[in-house]
């Protein structure tokens, strides 16, 4: 019988819904205990979810034997500091993208990460959506043959006042980190150009700041260009479209993504909306299209926190490495501060390994 893995949550803002139904799906997996400083909200989650253990102060999580492990879920100015807590308290941490706010923050959850010897790594779930997972195994198979570019495009749409009001702190770059879609939400596209294919060595940007209703600014629309070695490329496209009303059941925005190789080209026509009503994954290789679907709850954008919870435990009882391990998370950091700097220099940015 496998043994029990007891789960601490530090926030429980929007996103830990997720985390919280994913750890539950699984057998022998129990969220313990849940942190947060905001006192009404932690006692509706801790009803709702049927979670015992409430605290308003996270260190009581770490002193806590019966955890094994943390996963952290609060703004991003927080997530250095608890996580390297977490592992010298001698538990494994999983961390919501982005990992960090500077460079000498990752590298610290880098060294304290190496030295613990415990499972980490900083959570993106796009790279656990079944139809990214599908594609990626078709391009191992050599169904397109080698790739030599990506294409990604971003939808932001219309937001309710709710929606911003939730989220006003990502507008606060002293504790996002960043700006809101480069270095937030820009986490979740460059984690998929660095999984599909490697370390980027040069980014190109464009990026206008758009003005908000309520004074703060959005660093949207833009454009932004990367080379990988070997003369492959890559390319993002974010446009803010705030009269579309998103048909998603999560957030007002919307994904897909268009892999070329040298034999075919794969389409993931779909992420965390659903917008384009087709099959989720269309692959042309041999001249000839292959439409691919999927079951309902694995086209729920949902089901890729369900796949990426139960990795990390999986990782911790089978022991091996989940996505993305403290070091790959310190480059993604270093692309999406990279695509700012570039826009704002107005000149390409060299990476060094």
């Amino acid at each position: 019988m496998k043994k029990n893995i007891n789960i601490g949550i530090i926030g429980v803002g929007k996103i830990s819904d997720l985390h919280i139904k994913g750890y539950k799906n699984m057998n022998n997996v129990e969220v313990t205990g849940i942190a947060d400083i905001n006192k009404k909200t932690l006692k509706e989650k801790a009803r709702f979810w049927e979670v015992e253990k409430t605290t308003l102060d996270y260190r009581d999580l770490l002193e806590d034997k019966k955890i094994d492990v943390i996963d952290i879920l609060t703004p991003h100015n927080l997530h250095s500091k608890i996580f390297i807590e977490a592992l010298k308290s001698g538990k494994h941490v999983s961390v919501q993208k982005p990992m960090a706010i500077s460079d000498k923050e990752c590298q610290d959850m880098i060294d304290e990460s190496i030295k613990s010897g415990k499972k980490s790594r900083v959570f993106d779930n796009f790279l656990y959506y079944p139809p990214y997972i599908k594609a990626k195994t078709l391009i191992k198979d050599g169904v397109i043959g080698e790739i030599k570019s990506v294409r990604l495009k971003s939808i932001l749409g219309y937001s309710t006042d709710n929606q911003n009001k939730v989220n006003n702190w990502r507008f606060n770059e002293k504790i996002n980190g960043g700006g809101k879609v480069l270095f937030d939400y820009g986490y979740h596209i460059f984690s998929v150009a660095y999984d599909l294919m490697g370390d980027i060595v040069k980014i190109s940007s464009f990026v206008e700041n758009t003005e908000m209703s309520d004074g703060s600014f959005l660093d949207c629309p833009g454009i932004i260009m990367w080379n990988y070695e070997n003369q492959n490329h890559g390319s993002w496209d974010i446009v803010r479209a705030h009269e579309i009303k998103i048909n998603s059941d999560y957030f007002n925005e919307d994904e897909w993504f268009e892999i070329t190789g040298t034999e075919g080209f794969i389409w993931i026509n779909r992420c965390s909306g659903k917008i384009l009503d087709g099959p989720p994954l269309i692959c042309f290789s041999k001249g000839e299209i292959n439409e691919i679907n999927f079951p309902n709850e694995e086209l729920d954008w949902g089901s890729s926190f369900n796949i990426g919870m139960k990795n990390f435990v999986d990782s911790i009882r089978e022991d091996f490495n989940s996505k993305l391990s403290p070091s790959d998370g310190m480059k993604v950091f270093n692309y999406c501060k990279a695509a700012r700097l570039s826009s704002d220099q107005q000149k390409p940015v060299l990476l060094v390994k």
